[in-house]
């Protein structure tokens, strides 16, 4: 149940701000109140659900300021893990690194975005493993994951794919030539992009900027 719900909030099946009903939810499942109660508890511990007294459960509605700090911590995990990556990372993972890269570039050029958006993260989360930090890959994830619904509206701009691509190109060219700086740096820019982008984006969107 709880990584049922969990992946639902994190896709924006059940959206920010939405109540958690938890009759609705024990009949769906076939289960008791109890086991529900406990795992929105458990959702609450990692700040995907907000229990109010009176009010009862709903997912976090994450504000403005909220996201771009998040974001601001993810470009820095991000340009270390590629920085890692282009070191610690084994030939069959760099092949795989490649063809995924490969593969994004005709997304990106037939305006694909939800083909490329799969891509990207893969990719990604390829450069997470390839720094052979599970603290940091770990971390990396969960913010990703936890901004995945926001992070969507970058990619909804046509442009957008093809320029993350061809900045891709450079992280993934570094990364194969065991060039750590270059990765690092080249990572950082990308995501620093990617960053201003959706920052001004979530800021200019009030139902993303209210809080709970």
């Amino acid at each position: 149940m709880r990584q049922i719900l969990e992946q639902e909030i994190l896709d924006g099946a059940i959206r920010p701000g939405e109540r958690l009903d938890e009759r609705a939810l024990a009949d769906r499942f076939g289960v008791s109140r109890t086991p529900v109660r406990e795992v929105l508890s458990q959702l609450g511990s990692t700040g995907l659900v907000a229990i109010r007294p009176g009010a009862g459960a709903s997912v976090v509605r994450m504000s403005a300021k909220q996201l771009v700090n998040m974001m601001e911590v993810l470009i820095e995990l991000e340009a270390l893990a590629a920085g890692l990556a282009a070191r610690r990372m084994g030939m069959a993972e760099r092949g795989r690194l490649a063809a995924v890269h490969e593969e994004s570039r005709a997304a990106a050029q037939a305006g694909d975005i939800q083909d490329y958006d799969r891509l990207n993260r893969e990719l990604h989360e390829l450069i997470y493993a390839g720094s052979r930090n599970e603290h940091l890959e770990q971390q990396a994830k969960f913010i990703r994951g936890r901004m995945r619904i926001y992070r969507q509206y970058p990619f909804q701009h046509t442009a957008r794919p093809l320029k993350s691509y061809n900045e891709h190109d450079l992280v993934v060219k570094a990364i194969l030539e065991g060039d750590s700086d270059a990765a690092r740096m080249h990572m950082h820019g990308h995501m620093t992009v990617g960053g201003s982008i959706f920052v001004d984006m979530v800021v200019g969107m009030p139902a993303i900027g209210d809080t709970e």
